[in-house]
């Protein structure tokens, strides 16, 4: 068994509008109407290791498989577990919006 474990200095999630067409779930987007200092939960596939002690980028995926190029918020990882479901890894945790930026 290949252990591979992922360093992240960004949290990249996807586009509120998957969740409203029922491809992805609730916490694999980026909520609509952020604001700052509100707490929100992630999810993401694989076995990802976040840094708890600092500021993040928020990015988005967009619907060509690419990161965005501008962020969309400032965040702060605050709590992180991984978990297996159908042999699959994900990683999922809650994050603060530190500061929203508008597009």
């Amino acid at each position: 068994m290949q252990i591979k474990p992922e360093f992240e200095s960004q949290l990249v999630l996807r586009n509120i509008r998957e969740f409203v067409e029922s491809k992805r779930k609730f916490e694999e987007c980026i909520p609509e109407n952020m604001k700052e200092g509100r707490e929100y939960g992630f999810l993401v596939e694989g076995q990802r290791n976040y840094w708890l002690f600092g500021e993040f980028p928020l990015y988005e995926m967009r619907e060509d498989g690419k990161v965005s190029e501008n962020h969309r918020a400032l965040i702060n990882i605050f709590e992180v577990t991984q978990f297996l479901e159908k042999g699959h890894v994900f990683t999922k945790g809650k994050y603060r919006v530190l500061t929203v930026i508008t597009v």
